[in-house]
């Protein structure tokens, strides 16, 4: 097989058969190698390694190669016979051929294995193969944090072969000894840039490239897991040891198309105030659903509207060196690299990686940090200086989600003064200060309700019969309630389980709406406590309502946070006065209108009209 790379884009590489030194996670195993002293016990030799598969490769950074057999090497035999599956280990005795094969011995069960049948052995570095893995059927390995380093591939890879175990008395060997192959594929390169620019460090992302994944138990197999993003993203890509530019990366077997980020000094400080770019989102996957269709909300007598299945985020803006590869497929247990002894070369370019909104990935995530998990926690955000001005740093948080009002086209800055002002008697919906109108979904804008649209979803009184009220005989319960995730299943709430406010849908029935707490008797509306409505993650994301979580205060201008969980400002795009009105969403009740101080910081939650 061969990779091809033009300028920039693809480099030829060829592939190599090998076996490479592995591990996955590090628990306690079911290991039966002398531990059950009233079972009959085999001795088992086993032969493995050839040079087919454990090459002597010659790489300039390994002092000492890795792919030789070495003292305290063991080989992980799992057998499964009828509903039992075991893991007996053996251990390296003695090497040939410059330490290519290695002999290993250890005592196995005589009931785990029968005369002539094959079974699957593994190499797992210094590590083992967990109780949960073994129920599972899968060995987990976590792909995130390679450190390059050839040295350190046995911490991200996993060798296998089979083995046709013959018994003669009491003891056993494997005819012919075993090959061992690698279930992934791993690659050589060196990143450079085109200007010379010193790289402190590089991710890699793209299609086909994993940050977890698993080795079946019976085949050897290696599937991907965890994807990364297709965004330069700390969070969710892959990234190798600091300053690392000459490295060894892992790849689940298939088709794929890395994209390698180089970071400089002045990655996350350079285009800290870019203007963000406007994302379009598919419908399907944006909205609240119910009952199949998307969830209608009245917030007038004549306009019902969808609403958002997570919070506004801002996305924050980078530059690094960026390349792509074309697509390729690789092969199980192979090397790519230019040549023996020489990595591919890829050369990063200059790339500007502008900031974005999105929707948080569940209605209840918040972006915002924590010291603790408690009521009314404090946090102070690390903040970077640009001109002199002071900016939430994109260095620290990759992720924003406490804007200022009027600064839609720059939300880090800390400012009190350099926000936009509307003219005249402005009021209603104003664009420069309505963060929907910087993410689209579907084929039109979001936007933020109006102070009057909060009001009519969430009725303070039942005085007045709207679509916001269940009506039941002489009895009117307003829909929306207040309530707590109670994450650890106890019923009672403790500091730091999330608190916040349930709105449903118009169409959703009282006792529909009942069935979405775990505990019993709920109460709705003004003066509920949210402490005796309990819920949870499952029956919020199920049941097609809206939860609201209640965030944190950031006074204008200020980089601190407090009262988190306690204290939940949502910007409207309405302007009186001064300021921009929010809501105030508190235990009890919530405050409307509530005047927004310069510079101070709001969550959104955004929505389309529904026609």
């Amino acid at each position: 097989m061969k990779l091809r790379m033009k300028k920039n884009i693809l480099l030829s590489a060829v592939c190599m058969a090998m076996a490479i030194i592995t591990a996955s996670c590090s628990s306690d195993i079911t290991d039966y190698s002398g531990k059950e002293t009233k079972e009959e016990m085999l001795t088992l030799t086993v032969t493995a390694g050839s040079e087919a598969t454990r090459a002597v490769l010659k790489e300039e950074e390994g002092a000492k190669s890795p792919w030789k057999w070495e003292s305290g090497d063991k080989l992980l035999l799992v057998t499964t016979n009828g509903s039992t599956t075991k893991v007996s280990t053996l251990t390296l005795k003695s090497t040939k051929r410059d330490g290519v094969s290695g002999e290993f011995k250890g005592t196995i069960p005589v009931s785990s294995v029968i005369s002539g049948n094959s079974y699957r052995f593994f190499y797992l570095g210094k590590n083992t193969i967990s109780n949960e893995e073994l129920a599972a059927g899968k060995i987990n390995i976590d792909l995130s944090k390679q450190s390059g380093n050839i040295n350190n591939l046995k911490n991200y890879c996993v060798l296998s072969g089979l083995g046709k175990i013959v018994v003669s008395g009491t003891n056993a060997d494997v005819e012919g000894g075993i090959t061992l192959e690698n279930a992934f594929a791993v690659a050589h390169f060196a990143m450079s840039t085109d200007n010379g620019t010193h790289i402190t460090r590089v991710g890699m992302r793209g299609e086909g490239i994993f940050t977890a994944a698993t080795v079946d138990l019976a085949s050897g197999k290696a599937t991907g897991t965890t994807a990364t993003s297709a965004e330069v993203d700390p969070e969710e890509n892959v990234f190798f040891d600091d300053g690392t530019t000459n490295f060894y990366a892992v790849f689940v077997p298939g088709r794929i198309a890395p994209i390698f980020d180089a970071y400089y000094d002045g990655s996350y400080s350079d285009v800290v105030a870019t203007v963000p770019e406007t994302r379009t989102y598919p419908e399907a996957e944006s909205f609240v659903y119910y009952d199949g269709d998307k969830a209608a909300f009245s917030v007038s007598n004549t306009q019902k509207v969808a609403i958002t299945n997570g919070n506004m985020q801002y996305v924050m803006p980078m530059t690094t060196y960026s390349v792509s590869m074309r697509p390729n497929r690789l092969q199980a247990n192979s090397l790519i690299r230019w040549k023996k002894d020489e990595a591919l070369k890829i050369t990063g370019t200059y790339t500007i990686h502008v900031g974005y909104y999105r929707l948080a990935p569940e209605q209840w995530e918040m972006a915002m940090p924590k010291n603790e998990k408690k009521d009314n926690g404090t946090y102070t955000y690390e903040t970077i200086n640009k001109n002199g001005k002071n900016y939430i740093s994109p260095k620290t948080y990759r992720y924003f989600d406490l804007p200022s009002w009027g600064m839609i086209d720059n939300p880090t800055l800390l400012s009190t003064t350099e926000y936009f002002k509307p003219g005249g008697s402005a009021s209603g919906i104003e664009t420069q200060y309505d963060f929907g109108n910087k993410l689209w979904v579907g084929t039109e804008k979001t936007r933020t309700l109006t102070s009057d649209e909060w009001g009519y979803l969430l009725p303070k009184t039942t005085s007045t019969v709207t679509n916001r009220i269940w009506v039941s005989g002489s009895t009117r319960i307003p829909k929306w309630a207040q309530c707590y995730i109670d994450e650890d299943g106890k019923g009672t709430r403790n500091p730091g389980e999330q608190r916040g406010y349930i709105i449903f849908p118009d169409e959703m029935t009282l006792d529909k709406a009942e069935k979405v707490f775990t505990s019993s008797n709920p109460t709705f509306g003004t003066g509920a406590n949210m402490t005796k409505n309990a819920t949870t993650y499952d029956k919020i994301k199920n049941s097609g309502v809206v939860f609201i979580p209640l965030s944190a205060y950031r006074p204008a201008g200020s980089k601190t946070i407090s009262q988190w969980g306690n204290h939940g400002n949502y910007f409207t795009s309405s302007y009186k006065g001064t300021g921009i009105i929010h809501v105030r969403l508190v235990q009890g009740t919530y405050v409307n209108p509530d005047a927004s101080a310069a510079g101070q910081g709001c969550m959104s939650r955004l929505v389309q009209n529904i026609n």
